[in-house]
């Protein structure tokens, strides 16, 4: 157990760095206004996370943290306290251990709440602090998981196809069942992939896909229409591609799913993106950030103006890494206009909208609109033309931070898609701050880690010291036998020093651009992930995956 602490919670938010002495001015004056916890009216206002003020709860309170991430409750638990309880309390019973119920709970400070879960229990209970909306979410999901097990309506499914290929099936039913059983495995995306004898169901969890159920393929076209429907796509089209959107909502969680079909030989082929809407802005130090890189990214994002963007791959993680870097501003002080497609994260302090093409509100739209707004700050979703990479120096150059994502491969790379994208070499000399390159790489699971030895070649490939210590995760229950929970960042950051801007401005070619980038100190991809090797964080068999 760690030591308590009686440090007020406003004090230990701003030691971490998280808030400032005017974000506490401003939550106090509101507090006289609505009686309201300090903590409370912090995160109301999107200074400071749930996640954060449970941390900081757990520190004072000397107790464990847990942010139930990734975290599985087992049924043994569950069954321990009543679901009426549970919800009653607010609070979570996560597993047994050595002969204790431990239990996630809110507020640390609720002894009286302790001694009731030990009574309607009755076991000893050791508490762990969650944050607040988590908890809620996780015990109505794993509730109504242990109550109504889906994996047992998929069966049934399967079985009543396979001896009867045009059983009456409620194909609405089963979109909502494989879309809960997607959501509740952290699945960003849902593909349904037709095969000669069967429809196979895969799941991209952590960056992986992985094969997650197989019906009879009498279901498929059935299965396809369905979501078609939902989605607005055409049902009668089969032989073109199609796009289409539609939402899932599951006990009170809103998602925005993206739908895309190509057709194959077999049948057509369906992947849904799954975006969690109205998520919460976390720190980039919870992302996977080093202080190094939070100060560098705090550095170009404090400028008044000039452009700043993310690159990498669909799934790398760009917007929530925009979206982190904005709580590195003084949003109080500031005004930020934000246009996206669709609003992944809500950030009260912030003036948000949602693109909408078909009404002619594009990204190049908006940010002509924001001008005339008295912005201090202009986030827009992605530069994917012309127009918008245009919209964007302008607005670099007449006093505005503009910040956006891209898909390129790496940080230099990004200076020539902005070229081919129409921004000569002075403009964006002039405009371009600095560019963000990331990858995510997954976690090596704390259940189950250990030491190991990886193969010598890429040891040497990396750069690894031979005798240095390294460690996998074995596979156990609490990662499902993968070795890996959950992922973190990989950065490399370019800052546009003035060696740099005389390059671009030149027109130099790649390689002597790189050279002086790296005279300027930017860390590549390679390295930075070799330093999540050494310190124990994932596996150079996951670097060479990601990063190549």
């Amino acid at each position: 157990m760690e030591e308590r602490t009686s440090r007020p919670i406003g004090q230990l938010l701003k030691e971490k760095g998280y808030i400032r002495d005017e974000h506490i001015r401003f939550a106090l004056l509101e507090q006289k206004a609505t009686g309201e916890r300090l903590g409370e009216i912090l995160v109301r206002l999107g200074l400071v996370t749930e996640l954060e003020v449970a941390q900081v709860l757990a520190e004072q309170a000397g107790l464990p943290f847990d942010d139930l991430e990734v975290t599985v409750p087992t049924p043994q638990a569950l069954l321990k306290v009543p679901p009426a309880f549970a919800r009653q309390h607010l609070l979570l019973p996560l597993r047994i251990t050595e002969g204790s119920l431990v239990v996630a709970v809110h507020d640390p400070f609720n002894l009286q709440l302790r001694e009731a879960v030990a009574r309607v229990s009755g076991m000893r209970v050791e508490t762990v602090v969650a944050p607040r909306s988590r908890i809620s979410r996780a015990l109505e999901r794993f509730y109504y998981f242990l109550e109504r097990p889906p994996e047992k309506e998929l069966e049934e499914v399967t079985q009543r196809l396979r001896e009867n290929p045009h059983a009456e099936i409620s194909m609405d039913d089963l979109i909502e069942k494989l879309l809960l059983l997607a959501t509740s495995r952290r699945a960003t995306d849902l593909h349904l992939t037709p095969s000669e004898r069967t429809s196979q169901v895969f799941l991209r969890i952590d960056g992986i896909l992985e094969p997650f159920w197989v019906f009879p393929q009498a279901v498929h076209p059935r299965l396809i229409g369905a979501i078609k429907v939902r989605a607005g796509m055409d049902i009668a089209e089969t032989r073109l591609p199609q796009d289409g959107r539609m939402r899932f909502s599951f006990l009170g969680e809103e998602y925005d799913l993206r739908v895309s079909t190509v057709r194959t030989p077999v049948g057509e082929n369906m992947v849904l993106r799954i975006l969690p809407v109205g998520g919460t802005v976390q720190h980039l130090l919870h992302l996977g950030f080093s202080q190094e890189e939070i100060a560098l990214i705090r550095d170009l994002l404090e400028k008044p103006y000039g452009m700043f963007l993310v690159t990498g791959p669909t799934g790398s993680g760009k917007t929530t890494t925009l979206y982190a870097g904005l709580r590195l501003l003084n949003l109080l002080e500031k005004n930020v206009l934000t246009a996206e497609d669709p609003i992944e994260y809500r950030l009260p302090l912030a003036r948000q909208t949602q693109v909408n093409e078909e009404a002619g509100y594009t990204f190049a739209r908006a940010i002509r609109h924001f001008l005339r707004q008295d912005p201090d700050v202009i986030l827009v979703g992605e530069v994917r033309d012309e127009e918008t990479a245009e919209m964007a120096v302008r607005s670099a150059l007449t006093g505005h931070l503009f910040l956006s994502t891209l898909h390129t491969n790496d940080a230099l790379s990004t200076l020539f898609r902005l070229r081919d994208l129409g921004i000569g070499p002075d403009l964006l000399a002039s405009s371009l701050l600095g560019v963000l390159a990331q990858r995510l790489v997954r976690r090596i699971c704390p259940q189950c880690r250990e030491e190991y030895r990886p193969p010598e070649e890429l040891l040497r490939y990396y750069d690894l010291p031979p005798d240095g210590t390294y460690f996998r995760g074995r596979g156990c229950e609490y990662c499902g036998g993968k070795g890996y929970v959950g992922r973190t960042v990989v950065a490399e950051i370019l800052r546009i020093d003035e060696d740099l801007r005389a390059l671009i401005a030149e027109g130099a070619p790649q390689a002597r651009m790189a050279r002086a980038a790296r005279e300027g100190g930017m860390r590549t991809l390679r390295e930075a992930a070799r330093e999540k090797v050494l310190q124990g964080i994932t596996t150079v068999e996951e670097v060479r995956r990601v990063i190549g």
